[in-house]
C-alpha cells in the first residue's frame, strides 16, 4: 500500500479513516493531544508551522518512512511547503497542492473573485476595503443588504459576518482584519467536493446540499446529482488549469468550491479552496475512493474520470470522544 504523510491532523478522524481503506496513512501535528492521533498508523510530533524547522522536520519524516503522497490539511502552511515543493521531490514524495499561481487565486478572496469576472463565471458582487470605504464616503445609497464581511484570507468561517445595516457595515469592516464585503446570496447552499489529477484534469465532482452548519462545519449535509452545478464546476475548473500566467501553473488534487443557487435559479460560486473540505467524507462514504486514486497517481498510472458516478446520499454528523488514561 502506498503512504500518505498528513499535516495539521487535528480532529480529521472521518477523512483518516477513509483513506486508511486503501492507504498507510502517516500523521503530524504540532500538538500531542489531537484526537486524529490515535486513528493513523504513525504520528510524528513536528514544530509549528511557523517554525523554520517545520518543512524540514516533513521532508525527514519523508525520506524515512519513504512517503509517496504529502497532503497538508492547513492553509497556513500552504505557501511555505509549495515554495519547497522540489525538495520533498527529491526524496520521492509528491507533493498533493496546487502551484503558486493557483495559490494565489484560491487563498485571496478578491483575486478568486476577479477570477470569476474575468471568466465570465456567475458570482456575488464582492468589494476591497477601499472600495467599500469610498462608497460609505460618497454614495452609501450604492449597497444593498444584507451584505457580508469576511476576511481576505481565511479558512472555513471564522471571521464571516453578514450584516443588515450601515451601523452594522462601519463596525465590522473595522473589526474583522484585512476585509472584504460581499453581496449575500440568498438560497441553497452547495459545496462542491473536486478532485483533480496530476495534469489538472477533474476526475470527480460532486456537490454537496449544505443542511445544517455548527461552529462553522456542515453537521448535516447531502450529495445531490444535479447536472447545472456539475457543469458550471467543470467549466470554473478548466478555467483555473488554463491559468498561462507561467509554465508552472497547475490545479491537482482536492478542492472545495462553494456555491448557491438563487431564487432565479442561478449558480453563483462564492469560494474555491485547494483542501478537502470538512464534510469530504461524505463523498468518500457516496461511492469515491480518494486513495483509490491517489495510489494511481503515485504510481503513475492514467485516472479515468468517474464525474456523475456517485450515490445520492445524506450524512448526519456527531460528536465522539477519545478517553485516554492519565495515569494516577
Amino acid at each position: 500500500m502506498m503512504k500518505i504523510l498528513m499535516t495539521s491532523i487535528g480532529r480529521r478522524v472521518q477523512l483518516i479513516k477513509y483513506l486508511k481503506k486503501s492507504c498507510i496513512v502517516i500523521g503530524a501535528d504540532a500538538g500531542d493531544m489531537a484526537p486524529a492521533i490515535n486513528f493513523v498508523d504513525e504520528f510524528y510530533r513536528v514544530p509549528r508551522i511557523s517554525d523554520k524547522k517545520y518543512v524540514n522536520s516533513l521532508i525527514a519524516i519523508c525520506k524515512s518512512e519513504d512517503v509517496d503522497m504529502l497532503i497538508p490539511l492547513h492553509e497556513y502552511e500552504f505557501y511555505k511547503l509549495c515554495n519547497n515543493r522540489s525538495k520533498f521531490g527529491e526524496v520521492g514524495t509528491i507533493l498533493l497542492l496546487s502551484s503558486r499561481g493557483i495559490l494565489d487565486v484560491c487563498q485571496n478572496k478578491i483575486n478568486t473573485y476577479n477570477f470569476f469576472v474575468e471568466n465570465d463565471i456567475k458570482a456575488p458582487r464582492t468589494y476591497s476595503k477601499d472600495e467599500i470605504d469610498f462608497l460609505l464616503d460618497h454614495n452609501s445609497k450604492l449597497l444593498r443588504f444584507p451584505l457580508v464581511v469576511k476576511p481576505v484570507s481565511g479558512m472555513g468561517s471564522a471571521g464571516v459576518y453578514k450584516v443588515n445595516s450601515l451601523k452594522e457595515l462601519r463596525f465590522f469592516i473595522d473589526y474583522v482584519e484585512n476585509p472584504l464585503v460581499q453581496e449575500y446570496v440568498e438560497g441553497r447552499e452547495y459545496t462542491v467536493d473536486v478532485l483533480c489529477d496530476l495534469k489538472g484534469m477533474p476526475v470527480s465532482i460532486v456537490p454537496r446540499e449544505r443542511l445544517e452548519i455548527r461552529d462553522g462545519e456542515v453537521s448535516k449535509s447531502r450529495t445531490v446529482f444535479n447536472k447545472k452545478i456539475i457543469k458550471e464546476t467543470y467549466r470554473l475548473m478548466e478555467c483555473l488549469a488554463n491559468l498561462k500566467k507561467d509554465k508552472n501553473i497547475s490545479a491537482i488534487g482536492p478542492f472545495t468550491v462553494q456555491c448557491r443557487i438563487d431564487k432565479n435559479g442561478s449558480i453563483k460560486f462564492i469560494e474555491i479552496n485547494p483542501r478537502f473540505g470538512g464534510g469530504v467524507p461524505l463523498t468518500f462514504e457516496a461511492g469515491v475512493d480518494y486513495g483509490k486514486y491517489f495510489d494511481m497517481m503515485a504510481a503513475g498510472k492514467k485516472v479515468q474520470s468517474i464525474i456523475g458516478k456517485f450515490k445520492e446520499m445524506t450524512m448526519l454528523r456527531y460528536d465522539e470522544a477519545v478517553f485516554i488514561d492519565s495515569g494516577e
